[in-house]
């Protein structure tokens, strides 16, 4: 009978192969639990309420938007980055409004611009805090928060016209 000279257990090829995904959790483990303490997530900005253990969406400042008429076309130029804003409304518009323009994911690259009146007819301007990269949602309201219009926005934006609520 000859005797097999078996190398030491840390030369074992197999051994390593088992045991490399257990010391890689080993050494990213605490930088991915550190990661996840430390930063916040981000907050979805829409009209939830909680009702019970649900929680439920509030259109009815879309629906006041509505019955007052608003509607209008939303200019977007990223090269110059200028907004402007062409409202319609039976009521009388306000000398100023609010437009977020709402990143999906990440809460650091929204943008509220406060939308100035220029001629008292529906017609507001502004400027870009910053360009946009992107999909955005764009969200009008008067500084009351009276009534809304919501849209989804996608690139380009050189120049880009996006109508605003319904003109009926």
């Amino acid at each position: 009978m000859s005797e097999q000279s078996q190398s030491p257990w840390y030369k074992q090829t197999w051994l390593w192969f088992v045991l490399a995904p257990l010391i890689a959790v080993m050494i990213y483990a605490p930088f991915f639990i550190y990661l996840a303490i430390t930063t916040a997530d981000g907050v979805v900005k829409d009209d939830y309420y909680k009702v019970a253990r649900g929680f439920n969406t509030d259109h009815s400042r879309e629906q006041e938007a509505q019955r007052l008429g608003i509607h209008g076309s939303l200019l977007i130029d990223s090269v110059t980055g200028d907004v402007r804003l062409q409202i319609k409304s039976n009521e009388k518009l306000p000398d100023s409004l609010h437009l977020s323009l709402i990143h999906p994911t990440h809460e650091k690259y929204d943008q509220v611009i406060t939308m100035k009146a220029v001629d008292g007819q529906g017609l507001y301007g502004s400027s870009l805090q910053a360009d946009l990269v992107g999909k955005r949602y764009a969200i009008l309201e008067p500084l009351d928060k009276a009534w809304q219009l919501r849209l989804e926005i996608e690139p380009p934006y050189e120049q880009s016209s996006f109508a605003l609520g319904n003109a009926s």
